[in-house]
């Protein structure tokens, strides 16, 4: 199985690189976005999770790892967090090997750290909101942020146009569409998760209806034991 992927828009930028004569800048980018996917990958397999694969992008990538949704949030936190903390350790590396990678090394990590879901702050940003609201409320805010993220790369573009970034809120967008469209696939793999294995959670709360469940909780709803109310749930299905 192939586990690291170059999207399309990605050898687009890598082509047009080569045309320009900046391969060895590319090479200082590339360096850093690697680390910084590696990071991701390698707390995620210590923690005990299969990597699937790693996709590259133009202005980032995606580390794809067999996570559960119920997945501890402290843990998928730290997963990543990873990401920024090791490309900022790759960059003080780096940094005198290839002198001008301090504005790719800012460029990147500003880029992964805005609120847009799937980008690091997206993820990092639903996390925190996981803490606070239930599973689908979560979605909804983090959904909302990103869309108005969307909004302003875009506004941001159409003055200082650059080919890049326009092609990553094209592809950004798309999987926000898509997100959307399979928020209850989501959903319910969540349920599903909860019904055929032994999660042990800390914190306890009763709710009125399933639909106001937490990933971190076990729950009482309407004063039914969680797996009892999620047997009864998928017998109906």
């Amino acid at each position: 199985m192939k586990r690291i992927c170059l999207n399309n828009s990605f050898l687009f930028f890598l082509l047009i690189i080569i045309l320009t004569g900046n391969f060895n800048y590319f090479i200082a980018y590339f360096s850093l976005l690697i680390i910084h996917e590696l990071g991701h990958a390698i707390t995620g397999i210590i923690l005990g999770y299969k990597l699937i694969k790693i996709d590259f992008y133009p202005m980032g990538g995606v580390t794809i790892l067999d996570l559960p949704i119920n997945i501890s949030l402290n843990k998928e936190i730290l997963i990543l967090l990873m990401g920024p903390i090791m490309q900022t350790l790759g960059y003080l590396l780096l940094r005198n090997i290839f002198p001008y990678i301090k504005l790719y090394h800012y460029t990147l990590l500003i880029f992964n750290l805005l609120p847009l879901y799937p980008l690091d702050g997206g993820r990092i940003i639903n996390i925190l909101f996981n803490y606070r609201f239930n599973y689908l409320n979560s979605f909804r805010i983090t959904y909302y942020i990103s869309i108005m993220m969307i909004i302003i790369l875009f506004s941001y573009n159409m003055v200082f146009f650059n080919l890049n970034l326009f092609l990553m809120i094209i592809l950004l967008l798309f999987k926000l569409i898509k997100l959307y469209k399979d928020r209850y696939y989501y959903y319910h793999k969540l349920l599903l998760e909860r019904y055929l294995y032994n999660y042990h959670f800390k914190k306890i709360k009763n709710i009125e209806n399933i639909n106001l469940l937490y990933r971190d909780r076990y729950h009482y709803i309407n004063f039914i034991k969680e797996e009892k109310y999620l047997k009864n749930y998928f017998k109906d299905k």
